[in-house]
């Protein structure tokens, strides 16, 4: 196999073998592969799902440079173009096992590689609220990702459950297509930068502060959840029908 004119070793068993190998297509793995290539070295960008991360998720970019304003999306589209030219990205390969030694042995459902160097790139899952409904309710009412699922609640009642960067974009962007949004936030202030406080508080947004969800509540899909005030440990239910969560992320390095 040839990459841009640099080759990796194939042995007779059709196991590849490169300087280097690379899991997870985000932002670091796309960058990883290009300087590789542009060091001389043979290498291969392994990805699960398709090349850009969570980035993908992420409705508008604000503070990348070079892009005043950006969609996630399009992005990450530049990225993986760019990187492209240098290395190539097979999507769809999961890496089951990795094994370490003289070089490492990594296989995935599609075939077996072999490196003298392995990189990380796995990125995070998000974080989950850990709360009764949860599990139940995913993909029923439940959301990680307001600009994949937000389009299901225009016009209708959802909450944002955070205080950060992401939860307050998530809140901007539900609003903007016509969700009656409201924030829900444990600790008595926001922690998301001041430009986002300010246009939540523009577009008047409620944010419901020493707030957290106890459960989430429904059948067939969320109906309604339960928040419990921190200060004074009344529990009220408030009608929904989405929950959208953005509490942080968990680090993927169960390869590692």
């Amino acid at each position: 196999m040839t990459i841009d004119g640099i080759s990796s070793t194939q042995g007779e068993d059709g196991v590849q073998e490169f300087d280097v190998l690379i899991i997870g297509a985000g932002p670091a793995g796309l960058a990883a592969g290009i300087y590789a290539r542009r060091a001389g070295l043979s290498c291969l960008i392994l990805e699960k799902g398709v090349p850009g991360g969570q980035v993908l998720t992420s409705p508008m970019i604000e503070n990348y440079p070079g892009f005043p304003e950006v969609p996630g999306m399009k992005l990450m589209d530049h990225m993986a173009e760019h990187a492209r030219r240098y290395v190539d990205i097979r999507e769809g390969e999961e890496i089951v096992r990795v094994k370490g030694g003289e070089r490492f042995e990594v296989s995935s459902g599609a075939g077996k590689y072999f490196s003298r160097a392995l990189i990380l790139t796995t990125g995070s899952t998000h974080r989950k609220l850990g709360v009764k409904g949860e599990d139940g309710m995913t993909g029923r009412g439940v959301s990680y990702c307001a600009t994949c699922d937000g389009f299901f609640y225009k016009t209708r009642e959802a909450i944002v459950v955070g205080g950060g960067n992401t939860a307050l974009t998530d809140a901007l962007y539900l609003h903007s297509i016509g969700c009656k949004v409201s924030i829900v936030h444990r600790r008595d202030s926001l922690r998301a930068d001041k430009h986002l406080q300010e246009s939540v508080a523009e577009r008047k947004i409620p944010v419901l502060f020493d707030t957290v969800v106890e459960e989430i509540v429904g059948a067939d899909e969320v109906t309604a959840v339960k928040l419990r005030n921190m200060k004074t440990g009344v529990v009220e239910t408030k009608p929904v029908n989405g929950v959208f969560v953005a509490v942080g992320e968990v680090p993927s390095n169960q390869l590692a």
